[in-house]
Protein backbone atom coordinates (compact mmCIF):
# COMPACT_ATOMS: atom_id res chain seq x y z
CA UNK A 1 0.00 0.00 0.00
CA UNK A 2 1.41 3.66 -1.08
CA UNK A 3 1.72 6.11 1.28
CA UNK A 4 -0.53 8.73 0.05
CA UNK A 5 1.97 12.46 0.29
CA UNK A 6 0.24 15.81 0.37
CA UNK A 7 0.84 17.66 -3.28
CA UNK A 8 3.24 20.17 -2.54
CA UNK A 9 3.01 23.32 -4.40
CA UNK A 10 5.73 23.79 -7.14
CA UNK A 11 8.08 26.71 -7.12
CA UNK A 12 6.90 29.17 -9.72
CA UNK A 13 9.49 31.52 -11.53
CA UNK A 14 8.55 34.43 -12.52
CA UNK A 15 9.55 36.08 -16.51
CA UNK A 16 12.59 37.63 -15.64
CA UNK A 17 14.12 34.45 -14.02
CA UNK A 18 12.74 32.57 -16.72
CA UNK A 19 14.31 34.79 -19.20
CA UNK A 20 17.94 35.00 -17.53
CA UNK A 21 17.97 30.87 -17.25
CA UNK A 22 17.23 30.76 -21.39
CA UNK A 23 19.63 33.24 -22.11
CA UNK A 24 22.44 31.21 -19.31
CA UNK A 25 21.30 27.91 -21.30
CA UNK A 26 22.07 29.11 -24.45
CA UNK A 27 25.13 30.81 -23.31
CA UNK A 28 26.10 27.64 -22.22
CA UNK A 29 25.15 25.82 -25.51
CA UNK A 30 26.81 28.28 -27.38
CA UNK A 31 29.92 27.76 -25.40
CA UNK A 32 30.11 23.81 -25.80
CA UNK A 33 29.34 24.17 -29.46
CA UNK A 34 32.71 26.53 -29.55
CA UNK A 35 34.97 23.93 -27.56
CA UNK A 36 33.69 20.70 -29.90
CA UNK A 37 34.93 22.98 -32.99
CA UNK A 38 38.13 23.38 -31.02
CA UNK A 39 38.19 19.16 -30.08
CA UNK A 40 37.17 18.69 -33.90
CA UNK A 41 40.69 20.87 -34.53
CA UNK A 42 42.73 18.64 -32.47
CA UNK A 43 41.62 15.79 -34.06
CA UNK A 44 42.54 17.15 -37.60
CA UNK A 45 45.82 18.25 -36.67
CA UNK A 46 46.41 14.68 -35.47
CA UNK A 47 44.96 13.07 -38.24
CA UNK A 48 46.78 15.03 -41.29
CA UNK A 49 50.45 14.65 -39.14
CA UNK A 50 49.85 10.82 -38.98
CA UNK A 51 49.00 10.88 -42.77
CA UNK A 52 52.23 13.18 -43.63
CA UNK A 53 54.53 10.71 -41.75
CA UNK A 54 52.89 7.85 -43.51
CA UNK A 55 53.55 9.50 -46.64
CA UNK A 56 57.19 10.46 -45.80
CA UNK A 57 57.55 7.12 -44.31
CA UNK A 58 56.62 4.77 -47.06
CA UNK A 59 57.39 7.11 -50.46
CA UNK A 60 60.86 5.13 -50.58
CA UNK A 61 62.26 1.93 -49.35
CA UNK A 62 65.14 4.20 -48.15
CA UNK A 63 62.83 6.39 -46.04
CA UNK A 64 63.69 6.40 -42.56
CA UNK A 65 60.43 5.54 -40.19
CA UNK A 66 61.45 8.05 -37.92
CA UNK A 67 58.57 10.47 -38.98
CA UNK A 68 56.52 7.84 -37.54
CA UNK A 69 57.97 8.28 -34.31
CA UNK A 70 58.12 11.65 -34.27
CA UNK A 71 53.74 11.38 -35.58
CA UNK A 72 53.37 9.07 -32.58
CA UNK A 73 54.89 11.84 -29.92
CA UNK A 74 52.82 14.41 -31.87
CA UNK A 75 49.60 12.29 -31.73
CA UNK A 76 50.61 11.96 -27.68
CA UNK A 77 50.93 15.98 -27.76
CA UNK A 78 47.48 16.62 -29.66
CA UNK A 79 45.94 13.82 -27.03
CA UNK A 80 46.81 15.73 -24.31
CA UNK A 81 45.50 19.06 -26.01
CA UNK A 82 42.55 17.44 -26.34
CA UNK A 83 41.75 15.40 -23.00
CA UNK A 84 42.59 19.36 -21.33
CA UNK A 85 40.14 20.63 -23.73
CA UNK A 86 37.17 18.25 -23.17
CA UNK A 87 37.76 18.78 -19.60
CA UNK A 88 37.15 22.55 -20.58
CA UNK A 89 33.93 21.44 -22.34
CA UNK A 90 32.32 19.40 -20.33
CA UNK A 91 32.22 21.48 -17.26
CA UNK A 92 29.90 23.42 -19.78
CA UNK A 93 28.25 20.26 -21.17
CA UNK A 94 27.42 19.38 -17.15
CA UNK A 95 25.83 22.54 -16.91
CA UNK A 96 23.58 23.02 -19.47
CA UNK A 97 22.66 19.62 -19.15
CA UNK A 98 21.49 20.28 -15.75
CA UNK A 99 19.52 22.80 -16.94
CA UNK A 100 17.93 20.60 -19.51
CA UNK A 101 16.88 17.83 -16.52
CA UNK A 102 16.34 20.18 -13.93
CA UNK A 103 14.03 23.01 -15.48
CA UNK A 104 13.66 22.76 -18.85
CA UNK A 105 11.91 18.52 -18.39
CA UNK A 106 9.90 19.45 -15.61
CA UNK A 107 8.63 22.98 -17.26
CA UNK A 108 7.63 20.76 -20.54
CA UNK A 109 5.78 18.26 -18.71
CA UNK A 110 3.86 20.84 -16.60
CA UNK A 111 5.63 19.69 -13.59
CA UNK A 112 6.97 22.82 -12.36
CA UNK A 113 10.41 22.71 -9.93
CA UNK A 114 9.38 21.23 -6.51
CA UNK A 115 10.23 23.47 -3.39
CA UNK A 116 12.56 20.79 -2.15
CA UNK A 117 14.40 21.10 -5.66
CA UNK A 118 18.74 22.15 -4.80
CA UNK A 119 19.43 22.66 -8.86
CA UNK A 120 19.48 26.49 -8.90
CA UNK A 121 22.13 25.97 -5.43
CA UNK A 122 24.17 23.69 -7.03
CA UNK A 123 24.12 25.52 -10.43
CA UNK A 124 25.21 28.69 -8.71
CA UNK A 125 28.18 26.76 -6.55
CA UNK A 126 29.30 25.29 -10.08
CA UNK A 127 29.91 28.82 -11.21
CA UNK A 128 30.87 30.28 -8.17
CA UNK A 129 33.24 27.85 -7.59
CA UNK A 130 33.90 25.98 -11.24
CA UNK A 131 35.77 22.52 -10.91
CA UNK A 132 35.97 19.73 -13.67
CA UNK A 133 33.59 16.97 -13.28
CA UNK A 134 36.08 14.47 -15.16
CA UNK A 135 39.67 13.71 -14.37
CA UNK A 136 42.38 13.97 -17.18
CA UNK A 137 42.89 10.23 -17.36
CA UNK A 138 39.07 10.03 -18.37
CA UNK A 139 39.06 12.86 -20.49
Amino acid sequence: MEAIRPASRPHEFDAATIGALAHLYRGEVYRSTIWRTRLDNTTNWAVVTLGIALSVTFSSQQASPLPLLLAGILCIVFLMFEARRYRYFNVWRARARWMEKNFYAPMLRGEGVGPDADWPQVLARDYCEPRHHITLARA
